[in-house]
């Protein structure tokens, strides 16, 4: 039997506490053709130590200045990457044993897939399970997802698994600042797929997605908890959409992730986060009443704020 090569392809930027637990889940896999390219962003906490110490086990890839954006160091890693297929992993996630294998084999069997995924288990600091990632029976299953992703990003990035090939089909991950500093890089890409492929999902939980109890970063908070300022880019991005669904679906796409983020943010007491929501569907749909109750709901909780 042969066994294509597999490169897994990892980012890191100062990951010290997770990057030994993520790299030895890589080289724990039972898959018998894998290598391992790092990109370290140019850390500066100890994390650059640790890869070193791994020697030849990785092929490691330092950079002198940070880059500021995942995209960078993720496309990096392809590009130097010499496998007939990739697969990415972020600095503080971890994959089962068999999972590398386990996708092979689907994509062995779906030769007609050039992108396959897998559940997740979400984890917290201290590795402990906490639950699958987005529940079970939930993920679009194997096909056509375009307009499933419109609605939410159903894929994890560190169970992803390519073809080689893809990249020459739909490009490399957008490096562009517009989608960066929104954190949608992964989506983005993801799209760009579905519109033209079937995506692959493997049920099972193959890999750990890492959930960090820091907070929401104030630099990300305006995706979440669904990604209002991608689907607002994605608005006036009419390559990626047009030909699969109508302008009026994505603006559909937009105002439910507004009315999610707005009922989010009021439900935490944050109601000027809320307000902004409202406003920015309101901008696209002026006469959805939904809206319109939201906002009402938003300004009556910060003129009336619960007490106790």
């Amino acid at each position: 039997m042969k066994y294509p090569l597999v490169s897994a392809c990892i980012g890191v930027y100062n990951r010290a506490p997770f990057i030994r637990e993520c790299l030895d889940s890589v080289l724990a896999q039972t898959w018998p053709n894998m290598e391992i390219v790092v990109v370290d962003d140019a850390s500066t906490d100890g994390t650059r130590d640790i890869l070193e110490g791994y020697g030849s086990s990785i092929r490691l890839i330092q950079r002198d200045v940070n880059s500021g954006l995942p995209a960078i160091t993720r496309n990096q890693a392809a590009r130097a990457a010499r496998g007939s297929y990739i697969a990415f992993l972020d600095s503080d996630d971890v994959w089962h044993a068999d999972k590398t294998t386990r996708q092979m084999d689907f994509m062995a069997s779906h030769p007609e897939i050039p992108l396959s995924h897998t559940l997740v288990n979400i984890l917290d600091e201290h590795s402990h399970i906490m639950g699958i990632r987005h529940g079970i029976n939930v993920v679009p299953p194997t096909g056509m997802i375009f307009e499933s992703l419109l609605e939410h990003c159903w894929i994890t990035m560190s169970s992803v698994l390519v073809r080689r090939s893809l990249f020459d089909t739909v490009g490399w991950f957008d490096e562009s600042p517009r989608i960066g500093i929104i954190g949608e890089e992964d989506l983005n890409f993801f799209l760009r797929v579905a519109r033209m492929y079937p995506i692959g999902l493997v049920a099972e939980a193959l890999a750990g997605y890492r959930k960090s109890s820091a907070g929401i970063s104030t630099k990300l908070w305006r995706a979440t908890p669904e990604a209002q300022s991608f689907l607002e880019v994605l608005l006036n991005d009419r390559a990626l959409w047009e030909g699969v669904v109508s302008r009026r679906r994505v603006v559909e796409a937009h105002t439910r992730a507004c009315l999610e983020n707005a009922a989010h943010w009021r439900d935490r007491g944050d109601t000027k986060r809320s307000l902004y929501f409202s406003c920015r569907g309101l901008r696209y749909q002026p006469f959805n009443l939904h809206l319109w109750d939201t906002l009402g709901r938003t300004f009556f909780r910060r003129i009336f704020p619960r007490t106790g």
